[in-house]
């Protein structure tokens, strides 16, 4: 198993992509992208960046109509390739380090479960029922057992 690199890197490498994705670069199909974690090499030369983009049937109609749509993992990744030379240079710029990282892109797998399990979730469920915990609580409780 590869160990991996510092935390605080790895970080200051995630903010420096987010920041680039929502300020120099302007490609459309990037538009919903969220960068969920970064991974780095302990020598500090490559990055495996995992991004996640939501799931259209999850966004409002009304959502859908007005604001920009959420892109396919393949437009996304083909965004993400034409883009990885501009967010490296960002990351070059921004993360003060002997060697700037190569990027890898990937999608983030944990993002497709969440997606599965709140699709398991309505297929499962009566309609208008809710999964949020908050709202089973009995009258005047707390949620805590005494």
């Amino acid at each position: 198993m590869a160990r991996r690199g510092s935390p605080r890197v790895a970080r200051d490498v995630r903010a420096a992509i987010a920041d680039a994705l929502g300020t120099i670069v302007s490609d459309p199909r990037l538009t919903l992208v969220t960068i969920t974690e970064v991974e780095l090499t302990p020598d500090h030369e490559h990055a495996t960046v995992y991004w996640s983009t939501p799931d259209p049937a999850l966004l409002s109609d009304d959502r859908r109509a007005r604001g920009p749509r959420p892109s396919r993992v393949d437009e996304v990744a083909a965004g993400l390739a034409a883009a990885t030379p501009m967010l490296r240079g960002a990351v070059g710029r921004r993360v003060r380090l002997r060697v700037t990282p190569e990027l890898r892109f990937r999608p983030d797998p944990v993002a497709g479960q969440v997606e599965m399990v709140e699709r398991l979730l309505r297929d499962v469920l009566p309609e208008g029922a809710t999964t949020d915990v908050s709202q089973e609580r009995p009258e005047g409780g707390t949620g805590q057992d005494a």
